[in-house]
């Protein structure tokens, strides 16, 4: 059954591209694009219906207040303002109380969306290869090694040492077998050659784990990531962070008591929309949580205007969830809008507008450093800097303590 030319009246607000709204030239009204206004048009012509457009007076999609009353286009729902209310809502139960939904539309994961972190230059970058607690536990295992040769030496001496040379153990060798200097006097004694047999095998792994993971590191960049998860969002302090005012997230965040969402709800600034946020956050570098489908057209977008990916999708999404219309409850136009609404999307329509927005997103979907696929690398000044810094500071060093003798001996002489 056709609706026989009923007008309906349709909440909407701004959600590129689900929903594009602009005053008409005339003045008369709402001019609507996108991919649901797109949909609506065809339900239009199949059911004999007519319809206009209006707006949230809060611009909000829809919370729920603390007297149990909604905002935005939910609120419009449960006050029966208007027949319909495009969004696409998440489907979650506290709003299907007040609401009734239609069948879904789309499936989306909400998750983190930053500006694209970028290959950093670090004057210890040659450090890298280890953790700080192995360069701690290796300058702590010299110490000791040197500390038990001077110590074998001192209480050995005399009948030992007679048989043993000049040294039961010689701290150098230490030094030595890490550099893969040549040793030239061999131990004589059972003591030393363990010693020294237990550093040539150390010094051989940590030899080879060294050059072959700075050698990956230098050949092939890794770009550091400082946000993959919700969790790793709050417990940084480096990259703000913000979320969409009047979505469910936002209603989520509120009503949160503890966990992450209240850290989020308490730290967190909100903005309208990525859309019109998403050049701040390339100048200002901050996290917004919103939905994958707006971050892939947001990348798209960037992509073909500049050739260059600069955001980045964090890989843990936070929240999946259904997207959908939603009709005050009731509503005797819900039906007749399912039956045509699945027919729609069996047949891939609305899959392959959404395709159709984000295509250009592909190349950007890789980790950072990967964008351009295996390229020759080429080391600067830059990558080699810290290494540079260290052969500055000992020939400083060198010159400073040769003065410094020079002196002395002039001393001593006069």
């Amino acid at each position: 059954m056709a609706l026989q030319g009923a007008h309906l009246k349709v909440a909407a607000e701004v959600w590129v591209p689900w929903v594009m709204l602009k005053e008409s030239p005339d003045g008369t009204g709402l001019h609507a694009s996108g991919i649901l206004v797109d949909l609506m048009k065809i339900l239009a012509s199949r059911l004999n219906f007519t319809y206009s457009v209006l707006r949230p007076v809060d611009g909000e999609w829809g919370r729920f207040l603390p007297n149990g009353s909604a905002t935005g286009m939910i609120g419009m729902n449960q006050r029966q303002e208007v027949d319909m209310a495009l969004g696409p809502f998440s489907v979650t139960y506290d709003r299907s109380k007040v609401v009734d939904y239609a069948r879904t539309i789309h499936i989306d994961s909400f998750g983190i969306f930053l500006p694209r972190p970028r290959l950093e230059k670090d004057l210890a970058g040659f450090t890298k290869p280890f953790a700080w607690q192995v360069w701690v536990v290796l300058g702590a295992a010299i110490a000791l090694s040197m500390g038990l040769s001077i110590l074998f030496n001192w209480v050995g001496r005399g009948w030992i040492l007679s048989r043993a040379g000049e040294y039961i153990a010689d701290p150098i060798w230490v030094i030595k077998s890490l550099l893969v200097e040549t040793i030239v006097s061999m131990p004589e004694m059972l003591t030393g050659r363990v010693l020294l047999g237990a550093w040539l095998v150390s010094a051989l792994i940590v030899q080879s784990a060294y050059q072959g993971v700075l050698t990956s590191m230098l050949a092939v960049p890794w770009v550091t990531v400082p946000v993959d998860s919700l969790e790793d969002l709050v417990s940084q302090t480096r990259i703000p962070y913000s979320f969409e005012s009047g979505t469910h997230l936002h209603n989520m965040f509120q009503k949160a008591e503890s966990g992450l969402f209240k850290i989020v709800n308490e730290n967190g600034f909100q903005v309208v929309s990525l859309f019109e946020e998403r050049e701040r956050m390339k100048e200002q570098r901050f996290a917004l949580i919103c939905d994958f489908f707006s971050m892939k057209k947001v990348m798209s977008d960037d992509f073909s205007k500049t050739a260059k990916c600069n955001y980045y999708i964090a890989k843990e999404p936070i929240w999946i969830n259904s997207l959908s219309f939603t009709f005050p409850k009731k509503s005797h136009v819900l039906p007749l809008i399912n039956k045509w609404l699945v027919r729609l999307l069996e047949s891939g329509m609305v899959n392959r507008w959404i395709h159709e927005y984000s295509f250009n997103a592909t190349a950007c979907l890789l980790p950072p450093g990967k964008e351009n696929g295996i390229t020759t690398k080429v080391l600067t000044m830059e990558d080699l800097s810290g290494i540079f810094l260290i052969l500055v500071t000992g020939l400083a060093m060198a010159m400073v303590v040769f003065a410094l003798e020079k002196l002395i001996e002039m001393l001593y002489v006069s």
